[in-house]
């Protein structure tokens, strides 16, 4: 009869090592991290981690995977929002925690994603998602029938935001978690505070 324990260790390990390569992709990059990088950070063999994945990329498949997983959460809730300032205001702080629950993810995947695009340009799973990066948020920017005073705001928001939790975020990697959710609410409220009512698409219900 197998143990529960001894039936749990594969997924366990296979776990730690998408773990510790998330680690290391965002502290030295995909080009800087090897097979033995990872197995030496979990102190287990080179064919231990073989066991698992035949090679560095599907490694990176699978943490390139859940970095664009979390990406179209944070997506999807603005999505929702529309154009309205208000949805904006109560999507973003969910947003956030989202980026700051996923940081080092998402920084693995910001570092690299050039690499990543050429790497997986013919996956079927995620080529696709690398490509389009951005472009339903751009959609609903580039909307002509919203108020422009709205667009703007939004995109300045949309920037103030993401900056510091994805594209510039290696900026920002001495700041603590708390300390950057609290300014970041800070900049939500300045840049959308006195915006007219929305005039363009409608937020969605559920926000």
């Amino acid at each position: 009869m197998t143990s529960t324990k001894a039936a749990a260790t594969p997924a366990s390990t296979r776990e730690r090592v998408v773990e510790a390569a998330i680690d290391l992709f965002a502290r030295q990059g995909y080009g800087g991290t090897s097979l033995r990088h990872i197995a030496e950070a979990l102190g287990i063999t080179k064919a231990a981690v073989y066991h698992h994945f035949h090679t560095k990329d599907d490694i990176a498949r699978v943490v390139v995977g859940r970095a664009l997983e979390a990406q179209e959460g944070m997506v999807d809730r603005l999505l929702v929002a529309g154009t309205d300032p208000a949805a904006w205001q109560r999507a973003l702080p969910r947003v956030i925690d989202i980026a700051l629950g996923q940081r080092q993810l998402l920084y693995a995947l910001e570092r690299d994603e050039d690499t990543y695009r050429a790497l997986f340009a013919d996956d079927p799973a995620i080529g696709p998602s690398l490509q389009n990066e951005g472009a339903p948020l751009a959609g609903l920017l580039a909307d002509p029938g919203v108020d422009p005073a709205v667009r703007v705001r939004l995109g300045c928001v949309l920037g103030a935001v993401l900056g510091p939790l994805t594209f510039l975020s290696d900026h920002y990697q001495d700041v603590p978690g708390d300390q950057l959710r609290h300014h970041l609410n800070q900049a939500i409220a300045v840049l959308l505070q006195d915006l007219p009512a929305q005039t363009g698409p409608r937020a969605q219900p559920g926000v």
